[in-house]
């Protein structure tokens, strides 16, 4: 009688379970290290994206607002203190540029000029608006002072219109718009800095190069900039205050917004020198009608001839908001 054969099912031994799951191991580890890093790339990416568009349209506006500007002062926050309120710098502004400019309107009787002066305020930190909201960190403000070089000395700004923001709200409101803002003078890139103490030692830390190296960069004329810092650590507005530079948590971007200032570093036929200004009628101490060029007192500047930095602190410090003091010339009425 032929052996009945038995068939023997075998299963795994527990040595080769144990190398399946050691590969199985290897594998998943060294799929979590691509993962990571390709993660963070994305998020990089969607962080620059989102800047640039951001960037883009701040500066397109900044540009629309300074590039035609008959004269600029460019300031810091911290270096305010010695104007009681922001119609004194307004006024600052008038005496300096448009003190007894005089037009006329029939060729023959003259009156003083009208026209307006415009603060923009590059906020950031959060400011309390004259309407009771809250503008964020980021947002842009404009301040409108009207003003009428009428006979009567001290009450040339007749009207003002308040202090309003001009960015969409979107950029801050918007469901995929939780970044943190932050604007600086001047251009400069990201470097990697150390992980600043209470920082969370997982991540990297960036910060701006001129701001690591503790530099001072005083803007020009010719060269005007800002900086816009956009992160997405809204926990802490964007950075860690690390002794003399502030150190943002990745991902974080850079753009740089170039201000090109036609009017002002372009010579004209009345502004040969750039420095000189465009000159324009002005009422003499005599009451006579003259050439600004013909005005014997050096305390009277010819119009538009001014880029004044002499208040803008020259090194990175995000408590302090910029501001642009600026008018333009065509509408002088």
């Amino acid at each position: 009688m032929d052996k009945m054969k038995k068939s023997v099912l075998k299963g795994f031994t527990l040595v080769e379970l144990l190398v399946v799951m050691a590969i199985f191991s290897v594998l998943m580890a060294a799929a979590l290290a691509l993962t990571t890093p390709v993660s963070r790339m994305y998020k990089n990416t969607a962080l620059a994206e989102k800047t640039y568009s951001y960037s883009h349209n701040i500066q397109e506006y900044l540009q629309g607002a300074l590039e035609y500007a008959d004269s600029l002062y460019v300031l810091t926050g911290d270096n305010l203190s010695e104007y009681s309120s922001m119609q004194e710098l307004a006024e600052k502004f008038r005496k300096e540029h448009y003190d007894n400019v005089v037009k006329s309107d029939d060729g023959t009787s003259i009156r003083g000029v009208r026209g307006k002066i415009y603060i923009l305020r590059l906020l950031n930190k959060a400011a309390t608006l004259p309407d009771g909201t809250t503008a964020p960190a980021g947002q842009i403000t404009l301040t409108e002072y009207v003003f009428d070089n009428a006979e009567a000395v001290g009450n040339e700004i007749i009207d003002v219109v308040p202090e309003r923001a001009v960015l969409n709200p979107a950029f801050f409101s918007a469901p995929d718009s939780s970044y943190s803002f932050s604007y600086a003078l001047g251009h400069s890139q990201l470097v990697s800095v150390p992980t600043p103490a209470g920082g969370d030692q997982k991540e990297t830390y960036k910060a701006i190069k001129q701001d690591f190296d503790d530099t001072e960069d005083v803007p020009q004329r010719d060269d005007l900039s800002i900086e816009i810092v956009l992160d997405k650590d809204v926990s802490q507005h964007g950075y860690v205050d690390v002794n003399n530079y502030r150190a943002f948590k990745n991902p974080v971007a850079v753009q740089i917004a170039n201000l090109p200032l036609t009017n002002i570093n372009t010579p004209s036929e009345s502004r040969s020198n750039l420095d000189a200004g465009v000159s324009r009628p002005i009422r003499g101490d005599d009451g006579k009608v003259k050439m600004q060029s013909t005005v014997s007192n050096p305390t009277i500047p010819e119009s538009g001839w001014s880029f004044w930095t002499e208040k803008v602190n020259p090194k990175i410090d995000f408590n302090n908001d910029i501001y642009f003091v600026y008018a333009y010339g065509d509408e002088l009425r």
